[in-house]
């Protein structure tokens, strides 16, 4: 039986400690999914085959996106109205819903457009049948990755972060050792790290359903019970997430085809190299920010407003510690990383100094992450969006127009920082407002 954690009076160290440290555990083992197939791939198919992953992967990366959205939004819902069964049950079942539905969508555009789409994502031809070794195994399992997505929000708000990093250790673990078995061993080459990431992704999400068994939530999929009201605001709610998790694809397409144009293939496979390595740090702050979504919602809905800006501040402290250390050891131990992925000499010291150039505001990006987070937990998602949007694409969009002018290929490798940098600068001004608005919710409910 579980521990019953006091979100109301328990020790906020302890909160913080019970709910961020799981969720950052889970986005880690989520990195390790990503960063096996990386590696594998590049040391049994070649730099081509990182090369086309990372082409093909921000599809995923959409629709990871998305049930991102659909279960932070719902479980921030579903924690607001704790103890109200009925309530919690139909956001579960909408929840599920819009899974399915999107999954059905992007299946279909995925597998009856695969060329257009791939060569608008930055493709080549040479690329392309590797993209498509991948991309087609990968897709069937989304479906699982998109349920355990949205689950794994809804169970660590339903007081079991545990079992929600559980089900991460378990899919992680499989996928490095299938990613061995299958490319080593079986020599299946790129199709063999697909089958690796799918089933572990399977055996995940069959882990977390098990969650719900003998629980109090239920699900009703018919058609009179669906309301496009509590899709808006699930949606509402939920949408920075979305727009984080969807930066990544759209960031990874601008760059792939700024670094394609820049050197080609060459600088092409540095930047898939760097994208899986800078993913251990950005799902490192994205845990750390989303691990405090069940506090702040709880106390917001029992208008403890006092104790959100606690918790805001604790993590903000946290964070910057954290960040610091991150950014030493990148400065003086990323080359180790790189080495796991590639022995090749000059594509070794591209992707070492762009390391580096990629990871210089990583204080930003925390600070940046910690206040979306918050700012959804309040259910405050209009700030919460101008930070998203500014950050993950209009000020990437300006670095990636007039760096390069001046600084050529690390000019694209400062486009992410720069976009960080300027957010947080910009954001300074509200400050103010995002930590005091407990009372400005306090003068709405007066």
């Amino acid at each position: 039986m579980r521990k019953k954690l006091d979100l109301e009076k328990g020790n906020l160290s302890e909160l913080f400690i019970s709910f961020a440290m799981p969720a950052t555990i889970s986005l880690i083992m989520t990195f390790l999914y990503s960063v096996a197939d990386g590696i594998f791939i590049t040391r049994g198919v070649g730099s081509n085959g990182i090369a086309a992953v990372n082409i093909g992967y921000p599809i995923i990366n959409f629709t990871v996106a998305l049930s991102l959205m659909f279960g932070i939004g719902g479980a921030t819902l579903i924690t607001f109205k704790k103890g109200n069964i009925r309530l919690q049950n139909r956001y579960f079942t909408h929840i599920i819903f819009l899974n399915v539905v999107v999954y059905i969508i992007v299946a279909a555009i995925i597998f009856l457009f695969t060329n257009p789409v791939m060569m608008a994502l930055g493709a080549s031809e040479e690329l392309l049948p590797m993209i498509k070794g991948y991309m087609y195994p990968c897709t069937v399992s989304t479906s699982f990755l998109m349920i355990a997505t949205s689950l794994n929000a809804v169970v660590r708000s339903d007081n079991a972060p545990k079992r929600a990093m559980q089900s991460t250790l378990i899919g992680a673990g499989m996928n490095i050792v299938l990613d061995y078995l299958f490319i080593f061993k079986f020599h299946l080459g790129i199709e063999g790290g697909a089958y690796a990431t799918a089933i572990s992704q399977i055996a995940a999400a069959i882990y977390l359903c098990r969650h719900f068994v003998g629980s109090t939530f239920k699900l009703d999929l018919s058609w009179r019970k669906l309301n496009f009201k509590i899709m808006r605001r699930i949606i509402n709610i939920g949408f920075p997430s979305f727009i984080l998790e969807f930066a990544v694809a759209v960031i990874t397409v601008l760059l792939n085809i700024a670094f394609m144009k820049e050197a080609g293939v060459f600088a092409a496979s540095a930047y898939g190299i760097i994208s899986y390595s800078f993913m251990l740090f950005r799902m490192l702050f994205t845990g750390l920010s989303q691990g405090i979504q069940p506090i702040v919602s709880y106390n917001y809905g029992k208008r403890n407003y006092e104790r959100t800006k606690e918790i805001l501040a604790y993590t903000h402290k946290v964070t910057f510690v954290i960040s610091l250390i991150s950014l030493v050891l990148i400065i003086f131990f990323g080359k180790y990383m790189v080495n796991i992925f590639t022995s090749d000499k000059e594509l070794l010291k591209e992707s070492v100094k762009g390391f580096i150039l990629y990871s210089a505001a990583l204080s930003f990006l925390g600070f940046n992450f910690v206040n979306i987070a918050y700012l959804q937990a309040i259910d405050k998602p209009r700030i919460s969006n101008v930070i998203c949007m500014s950050r993950s694409f209009v000020f990437v969009f300006i670095g990636l127009l007039i760096l390069p002018k001046f600084w050529g290929i690390n000019g694209i490798w400062l486009s992410l920082p720069f976009a960080d940098f300027v957010t947080a600068i910009l954001t300074l001004p509200f400050y103010k407002k995002i930590t005091n608005s407990y009372n400005e919710a306090l003068k709405n409910k007066a």
